[in-house]
């Protein structure tokens, strides 16, 4: 009797409410883990770009003085906005040529061919070995002295030594420079797009062999079937890319308004640093609101 009245008053949990306590089990580590290692420092810089950090015997101590420190970088910095437009004007060349490059590349990786697989990996095995130290190597900086000097270090993705190569069968100059700086180029190219790639070639796998079939029936030419079937139905994965290179962009390590920003806080200006990177960041959220704004209107959802 006891225990069929327990039966009774036990609160019965439907199986969706069941799915969402089990996804905010998952989440929940992840939500305290941004509150403590992401919400608070943000706080703390918004805070610091409105303030002037005085050093004292106990510490440091906070005053704040307002839109002082953003007054001074319009106003008193000579890097920060040639810097910052020098950032944009590469984002807006190097976008488009990695969106469509990574489209380009995808299509062929998605044909069936021998050694696809192999093909595959090779392009995104950048993405995997794109750690710090590679690209101290790779860069030539500080890091790579823990393996060997930063000069030959670099020198093993360079293009230096098919400089020297050719200067020794006696090609001429300008070629030698034009076919090096492509090659570079190329090898850039390759090291940002494996990302992309990846999805691009997630988004043209689940596109229906029967729309292709169907399509075909029709009499569409490969050109027609790319742009009636298969560009709108990949677009939503335009979308995504173009946000993601744009964000990879702005944060890349090798970005000189990133380094100038870095190198506020090294110096010990941690408000100037600050106010810099609230600049910086809500101009990168205005670019990416616009983008979205202009190309979602043009993106076709399956529902």
């Amino acid at each position: 009797m006891n225990k069929a009245k327990c039966t009774k008053w036990r609160p019965q949990l439907s199986y969706e409410r069941k799915k969402s306590l089990v996804g905010w089990a998952f989440i929940t580590p992840w939500l305290l883990g941004a509150a403590v290692f992401f919400l608070v420092p943000m706080i703390q810089s918004v805070l610091y770009s409105f303030g002037k950090i005085n050093l004292t015997d106990t510490g440091f101590h906070l005053s704040l003085v307002g839109f002082a420190n953003y007054s001074e970088i319009f106003n008193n910095d000579p890097y920060f906005i040639p810097l910052s437009t020098e950032s944009f004007v590469a984002m807006l060349r190097n976008t488009p040529i990695i969106v469509i490059f990574s489209l380009f590349i995808a299509l062929l990786l998605n044909q069936k061919f021998v050694g696809r697989t192999m093909f595959r990996g090779m392009f995104f095995l950048p993405v995997i070995i794109a750690n710090g130290v590679i690209i101290g190597i790779i860069t030539g900086d500080s890091m790579s002295d823990f393996v060997m000097s930063s000069a030959s270090a670099s020198q093993m993705f360079s293009v230096d030594f098919l400089k020297n190569l050719l200067s020794e069968a006696g090609v001429g100059t300008s070629f030698i420079t034009s076919l090096t700086s492509m090659v570079d180029s190329l090898f850039e190219l390759i090291w940002r797009t494996g990302v992309q790639i990846l999805i691009f070639l997630a988004g043209l796998q689940t596109v229906s062999t029967a729309m292709y079939e169907a399509a075909k029936i029709e009499g569409a030419t490969g050109w027609e079937t790319f742009w009636k079937v298969t560009f709108p139905m990949v677009s939503p994965m335009i979308l995504l890319n173009v946000i993601y290179t744009i964000i990879d962009q702005f944060t890349d390590s090798s970005n000189r308004i990133m380094v100038y920003i870095q190198r506020q806080t090294q110096d010990m200006k941690l408000e100037v640093g600050a106010a810099m990177s609230w600049i910086y960041y809500l101009a990168v959220m205005l670019v990416l609101a616009i983008v979205y704004v202009l190309i979602n209107r043009h993106i076709f959802y399956d529902e």
